[in-house]
């Protein structure tokens, strides 16, 4: 009896040791819980949105006659640089294509000269029949020569593709004209081309201006011409500081845009700029670098969000708002943008808490 007793104590021993053990390991397996992320939130807010569209420019000659190569082709010869002053009909630059306009114009010249020749001679044999009294039939052989004459000459003109009716000499010259560029007025060189580019009759190959007007000239980033200048027009107003003199504020306006936004050329990319205050020792002069603002949009009093709580996915732009159901995805319509602020349209309304990516 003794012996069952003491058998009894031992497995309920080990038994206790044995639940102790489990419950100490079982609390070393409890995972502890990693931290909940924390996610941003924008609110809802009203305010004023300004656009801003900010350049780098020069101030230079106003440019008053943009000239072009009638063909295209590659620059030879450049004849006059930035800042010559010009004459009008001066040459200020040729192709490489001129000298063979002028060795065919050459060629051709002789062509002409020949068939010319013929028709003189038959017309000075004709008069000399008449006047030394030939027969009828002879004076109408030869002004059947003379007719014969004519209509060779009339077609080696119209087979070079010359006016029967113009000059030659006026005709061979505008075609070699074309491969060059001469002033069209007096004036200061505001930009010229270089030799060795290939131009286009629409590449400006020399602006010229008016030393004692000035202006300033802004070289558009080609990238992004579009997005700019269809915001704007010719005869807005900007705002414009110098580097030379901080503390000078000055306004201007916009003289000229490029094409098709404006009356300058299509492929310039160059913003004109006239300053309301005349250029001296105290505002600017040629050559000063300017920093020019243009106000492209402005607006008062509407709703807005940072881009950062703005989502686009799948061609859809919305925001997450918290709901009773949970988070709820909301479809809204943007409006003016800038780095820090973008309008809300549609779909949100003041005061509303947006949670963030």
């Amino acid at each position: 009896m003794n012996r069952k007793i003491i058998t009894l104590f031992i497995i309920l021993a080990l038994f206790v040791v044995g639940c102790g053990t489990t419950s100490t390991n079982g609390n070393e397996a409890t995972p502890t819980p990693f931290p909940t992320p924390v996610r941003h939130t924008y609110t809802v807010q009203k305010g004023d949105i300004t656009v801003n569209a900010k350049f780098g420019g020069r101030v230079a000659p106003l440019a008053l006659y943009t000239t072009y190569f009638q063909i295209n082709g590659e620059v030879k010869e450049v004849y006059a640089n930035v800042n010559d002053v010009v004459k009008k009909g001066q040459l200020l630059g040729e192709l490489a294509e001129a000298q063979a306009l002028r060795a065919k114009a050459d060629g051709t010249q002789r062509t002409i000269r020949r068939a010319q020749i013929k028709l003189e001679i038959a017309k000075l044999t004709l008069d000399q029949y008449k006047t030394q009294g030939h027969s009828a039939d002879e004076i109408k052989i030869q002004e059947l020569q003379v007719e014969s004459a004519q209509m060779d000459f009339d077609e080696v003109l119209q087979g070079l593709g010359i006016d029967p009716t113009v000059p030659v000499t006026n005709e061979l010259d505008a075609q070699v004209a074309q491969a060059r560029v001469f002033a069209p007025a007096d004036g200061t060189i505001v930009s010229a081309v270089t030799a060795g580019r290939n131009v286009t009759t629409t590449t400006p190959a020399f602006v010229l201006g008016e030393p004692d007007k000035l202006e300033v000239l802004v070289d558009l980033d080609a990238s992004k011409t579009d997005d700019q200048t269809k915001q704007m027009f010719e005869g807005m107003s900007v705002f414009v500081a110098t580097d030379s003199k901080p503390d000078v504020n000055l306004k201007g306006t916009v003289r000229q845009l490029p094409s098709p936004y404006g009356t300058g050329p299509s492929d310039e990319h160059i913003l004109h700029i006239v300053l309301d205050t005349p250029p001296s020792a105290d505002t600017y002069k040629v050559g000063d670098l300017l920093h020019i603002t243009v106000q492209l949009a402005s607006k008062k009093g509407l709703l807005w969000l940072p881009p950062d709580a703005i989502r686009s996915t799948g061609g859809r732009t919305f925001v997450i708002l918290n709901s009773d159901g949970g988070p709820k995805r909301v479809d809204v319509e943007l409006g003016l943008k800038t780095n820090d602020m973008m309008e809300i349209v549609s779909g949100l309304t003041e005061g509303q808490v947006v949670i963030g990516p």
